[in-house]
C-alpha cells in the first residue's frame, strides 16, 4: 500500500514539472520579411522639374509705336491690317454705344452702379463692389445715386470717357489690370469747371507753279 502511494506521488511530481516547463517556455514566431523600402525607392524614376514659363520678348505693351502697324495684301487690291487695334490691346480704349432706356420711358429707376455695369457689359472689364476691401467709402454713395436720364442712351464713345462721364467730376477712375476691375475714388483736387478754350491749329500749304515759257 505504501509502495502504491509513493508511486502516485512520484507520478504527480513528474506531471507538475512538465506543466511548469511548458508554461515557462514561450514559443517565438519570426515576423514575415518585408522588402526594404529604401532599396525599392532606388528603382523609381526621378520626377523631372516642371519647365519655367518664358516671358515673351515681343511685348506689344512695352514696345508699341504707331509705326508698328502692319498690313498684308488680301487679294489684288485689298490691304488688311494685321496689327491689334488700340481697343483690343487697351480695353478702356474700345468704343461703346449704350441704350438702356426702358419701354416705359417714365420708369427711369436705375442707379449709377447699374449704369456703370451696363456700360461694362461685354467689355472684358468688371466693376468693383462698394463693400470691397480698399474701396473708397464714398463709392457706396456714388453707386446708390439715381442714374441721370442723359446717361441712359449715349455713344459711340471711348469706354474710359463713358465711365468717367457717368461717375462725374467728383471721382477719379482706377483700373486694376491684373483683375481687370474698374473702380473709383474721391478726387483730391477739385476740377476746374471753367472750360478751356480749344487751340485751333492751322496749316498752310504753299504751291509754286512754274509756267513753261
Amino acid at each position: 500500500m505504501n509502495k502504491q502511494l509513493s508511486l502516485a506521488a512520484l507520478l504527480a511530481l513528474i506531471l507538475s514539472g512538465c506543466v511548469a516547463k511548458n508554461t515557462s517556455e514561450t514559443e517565438i514566431t519570426p515576423l514575415p520579411e518585408f522588402p526594404n523600402i529604401q532599396a525599392t525607392n532606388t528603382h523609381l524614376k526621378p520626377i523631372p522639374p516642371e519647365p519655367e514659363a518664358r516671358i515673351v520678348q515681343n511685348d506689344i505693351y512695352q514696345y508699341y509705336t504707331p509705326s508698328n502697324t502692319e498690313v498684308i495684301r488680301d487679294g489684288r487690291y485689298t490691304l488688311v491690317n494685321i496689327s491689334p487695334e488700340d481697343g483690343q490691346k487697351f480695353l478702356l480704349e474700345q468704343v461703346v454705344s449704350i441704350n438702356i432706356l426702358p419701354k416705359n420711358k417714365r420708369n427711369l429707376n436705375k442707379s449709377v452702379e447699374q449704369g456703370l455695369r451696363s456700360t461694362l457689359q461685354h467689355t472684358g472689364l468688371d466693376l468693383c463692389y462698394a463693400s470691397g476691401m480698399n474701396v473708397d467709402h464714398n463709392v457706396g454713395t456714388l453707386f446708390s445715386r439715381p442714374l441721370p436720364k442723359v446717361h441712359y442712351q449715349f455713344g459711340p464713345m471711348k469706354l474710359y470717357e463713358a465711365l468717367q462721364m457717368i461717375a462725374g467730376p467728383g471721382y477719379e477712375m482706377t483700373l486694376n489690370e491684373v483683375t481687370r476691375t474698374v473702380c473709383f475714388k474721391t478726387r483730391i483736387s477739385p476740377v476746374d469747371h471753367q472750360k478751356k478754350p480749344l487751340e485751333e491749329v492751322t496749316s498752310t500749304t504753299t504751291t509754286e507753279i512754274i509756267e513753261d515759257k
